[in-house]
């Protein structure tokens, strides 16, 4: 009788919002409990105990990893790839949601997996993270609930307060890419005065692009440049040639003033 139930709690976890509060989840997993017979309830019940502590370890686990400095080794990688399987099976889905909080879940959780993904292709990269005052990641495929826009969607963080500033983005470099393949994009801010900038006036890189290309022939992604450094990924991997000239990105009011 445990088999079943462990299935039908896991459909419900991955149905379920990656960033949702516990108690919502339980209280679905309570009405579903309320229709199994009453000889399966103890293995019920325990099923419950245990799928609350997976799912905080799941959560934990990458909070963890975010906010711990240090090398990013050969463990945290074999981690992180569970970690981002079970996450990128909730993105899809959560882009077509058509609520800001839906919203703000799919950019946060597509952050997340951005990030990881970056640390797993280029490890070097998690220095450069642990020294950063703040970042910002940046997916080029279109919100449901922000279709018309026209761009693709973002989070900027401030490390030190965690606060989230949900931000657009258009760029020819980024926009759909040859075949219509989607892209990410992560910018690491070194100081306080570069990321306060990026987030409270927003960033034309038409401009920028120069400074941030720094000697010819060095890469954007090996250290900062001009206050920042810049990778650009999509579904093979780390690109090696990043182009932020003619990308856009200003604050998107709606989701972040809704918090």
């Amino acid at each position: 009788m445990k088999k079943p139930i462990v299935i039908l709690t896991t459909l419900m976890l991955l149905a379920s919002p990656a960033h949702a509060d516990w108690d919502k989840i339980s209280e679905k997993m309570s009405e579903l409990g309320d229709a199994v017979a009453e000889g399966a309830q103890e293995a019920w019940d325990s099923t419950k105990t245990y799928s609350k502590q997976a799912w905080q370890d799941f959560m934990n686990w990458s909070e963890e990893a975010m906010n711990t400095a240090g090398e990013w080794t050969d463990a945290s990688i074999e981690k992180s790839k569970e970690w981002i399987d079970i996450a990128d099976k909730k993105i899809d889905e959560l882009m077509e949601g058509d609520t800001p909080e839906e919203a703000r879940q799919a950019v946060d959780l597509m952050a997340d997996s951005t990030m990881f993904k970056l640390f797993n292709e280029k490890p070097e990269a998690k220095a450069l993270y642990d020294q950063a005052y703040g970042y910002a990641v940046f997916d080029s495929r279109k919100l449901s609930l922000l279709f018309h826009t026209n761009s693709g969607s973002g989070v900027a963080v401030n490390k030190e307060t965690e606060k989230r500033t949900y931000m657009n983005m258009f760029g020819m470099g980024l926009a759909l890419g040859a075949g219509g393949k989607f892209y990410q994009q992560v910018v690491l801010f070194e100081n306080q005065k570069d990321f306060d900038t990026f987030v409270n006036e927003g960033w034309e890189a038409s401009s920028e692009a120069t400074a941030l290309a720094g000697d010819e022939g060095e890469e954007l992604s090996t250290h900062f440049n001009s206050g920042v450094a810049v990778y650009q990924l999509n579904s093979k991997g780390l690109l090696v040639d990043v182009n932020v000239s003619g990308s856009k990105y200003w604050v998107n009011e709606e989701l972040t003033n809704s918090q």
